[in-house]
Parts: C-alpha cells; sequence; structure tokens
C-alpha cells in the first residue's frame, strides 16, 4: 500500500547498489540501526514522501519496539495522510512508552481524536423521541468517572426505544421521554463515543439493572439514577448492576 514507483531510475543501477549494500531509496549508507530507521523516516516526511516514511518508521520500530519517537512521527504522517484512527494508536503508543513525551504529543493526539470522535452534547438523545405525558428520566453524573449512556429496551426485545447521552460533571433531566411498558435497563460507561457504531471506544464498560422496570404514563413519575466513583457501599442497590458483555447490550439504531 505505501509502495511508490520510483520514476527515473534505470533497474540495472539498482541492482548494483543493493548489491553493493547501499540504500535503495537515499544516497548514504543502508540503515542498520532503529536510529538509522528513524531518521530514514524522518527524512522522507520532510520530503512528503509518507508511504517511504511510515516504511522506516515501522522499521524503526521492529528493531526497537520501545521508541517512542518513531511511533510520534508516524502518527504525525498517518493524521497528515488523513488515518487519524491509525494516528491515534501511535500517539498512544507513544506516550506508553515515555510519559515525558505526553505535553508535545496530547496536542496532536487531541486534534485526531476530534475527527474520529466528534464532541456529543452532553443531554443528547442516542434513541427515541419526546412525547408529553411520557415518564422522565434524570441522569446525576456530576461525581462519576465516566461519560455513561443509559438504555431502556422493552422486556422481550434486543433493542432500545430510548437512550440518552450523559457527560461526567453532568446533571440532566430528559422530560417525557419514556413510554408506559416494561423494560430492562442498561447502562454503558467509557470514553470516545463513537457516534457511527453506537459505542465507547476507550475504556467500555456494560451494566443491567437486575430487576425490570415499569412505567405507566403517569405525570410526574420517571426514574433518577446517581453516578457514583466506582468503590464498595454498604447498600443493597450496588448487587443490583451486573456487568455484561457488550453482545448483550441493546441495539441503540
Amino acid at each position: 500500500m505505501w509502495q511508490k514507483e520510483r520514476k527515473g531510475v534505470l533497474l540495472l543501477p539498482v541492482l548494483v547498489l543493493l548489491a553493493l549494500g547501499l540504500s535503495a531509496f537515499s544516497a548514504g549508507a543502508a540503515p542498520l540501526t532503529a536510529g538509522d530507521w528513524y531518521n530514514e523516516g524522518v527524512n522522507y516526511t520532510n520530503q512528503g514522501r509518507y508511504d517511504g516514511a511510515i516504511n522506516a518508521l515501522n522499521q524503526a520500530i521492529t528493531l526497537n519496539p520501545g521508541y517512542a519517537r518513531a511511533y510520534f512521527v508516524k502518527g504525525q504522517v498517518l493524521a497528515t495522510i488523513g488515518m487519524h484512527s491509525e494516528a491515534i494508536v501511535a500517539y498512544e503508543m507513544a506516550i506508553a512508552r515515555d510519559p515525558g513525551l505526553a505535553a508535545v504529543v496530547e496536542n496532536y493526539l487531541a486534534t485526531s481524536e476530534k475527527v474520529v470522535y466528534p464532541d456529543v452534547p452532553s443531554g443528547s438523545l442516542i434513541t427515541g423521541s419526546w412525547v408529553s405525558g411520557w415518564n422522565y428520566l434524570e441522569i446525576n453524573n456530576q461525581q462519576g468517572t465516566s461519560d455513561v449512556v443509559v438504555a431502556l429496551s422493552p422486556i422481550g426485545t434486543d433493542a432500545a426505544t430510548t437512550a440518552v447521552y450523559v457527560k461526567k460533571g453532568y446533571f440532566h433531566t430528559f422530560e417525557g421521554v419514556i413510554p408506559p411498558g416494561s423494560y430492562v435497563v442498561y447502562i454503558t460507561y467509557g470514553e470516545r463515543w463513537n457516534g457511527k457504531e453506537k459505542r465507547f471506544d476507550k475504556n467500555a464498560g456494560y451494566l443491567q439493572w437486575g430487576y425490570p422496570q415499569d412505567t405507566f404514563g403517569a405525570l410526574g413519575y420517571g426514574y433518577t439514577m446517581t453516578f457514583i466513583p466506582q468503590q464498595y457501599y454498604p447498600s443493597w442497590f450496588i448487587y443490583n448492576l451486573n456487568p455484561i458483555p457488550e453482545t448483550e447490550f441493546p441495539n441503540l439504531s
């Protein structure tokens, strides 16, 4: 994918260069060390030859899996050619291998994150609609440690009729969003909400409220949920939130 045809270079001279152990993509000695490949990748990047840059940086990383700067430059190249999801991975690898680079890398990481994960306003209705007279849903995530999506799925179905998105640090009241009926309540939490796939792409978790909930359409009736840091609380309700696999979470489309 990254290879480009080299125009104006005859086959025989290339073969001779290779036979002599010289670099086919520079006039100097062939890269031997991770540092050599890194420098080659930087040179290619400066020339706008991004296919060669990625190949060289991958070689550097193969020789030295802890080469944080090679991951960082690779992330910059990937972002430049529009591959922001892959750039995010490279930036995070750079920070993981050298936390001292975080102050520089995080700005680039944030830029790619905004492209891949456009901001979703807290209080958005992911699934469902508002109807006067339906029950309300209050979500208090002011003390929570993650963004959350609360979804209500009618008993006997695998899809949600209502799902709301609340960022950590926020409180919202959703009036008239729960139609009368019996529901199983689900919660997913995490970071980086993927609007296309309707899931969290980072640190995602999935919970199910142990008891089905009934609504009757009575005025002023509904549910209030308060999210708190994940620690032990000596109360009965803590046992009613059961971890589940992602496959058991209802469809939000």
